[in-house]
């Protein structure tokens, strides 16, 4: 539910969140690692989008956020597209 609903609010900005299968795959693990159950996933993945959610409503309209497992180790920043470009962006 909690992926539904950031999807939504990228939506609302005009701008669309993908989040690739394998990093809800190491949000799940690093949650089990902390054995921290439903609250933790969500304080997991809430920590995960703070960074795009911060710089969402100065990218502007037509912006895809991509989510991937080294955006969730905290290596890199989403990666962000100008949808129909494929040109990155930095956030």
């Amino acid at each position: 539910a909690i992926v539904r609903q950031y999807k939504k609010l990228f939506e609302m900005e005009g701008a669309t969140l993908e989040i690739a299968e394998d990093a809800l795959l190491e949000i799940g693990r690093m949650a089990l690692e902390k054995n921290t159950g439903a609250r933790g996933l969500r304080a997991i993945f809430e920590s995960v989008m703070l960074d795009s959610m911060y710089h969402l409503p100065e990218a502007g309209d037509g912006m895809k956020y991509v989510i991937t497992p080294a955006v969730v180790r905290g290596r890199t920043p989403a990666e962000v597209v100008r949808i129909g470009d494929r040109k990155k962006v930095t956030a």
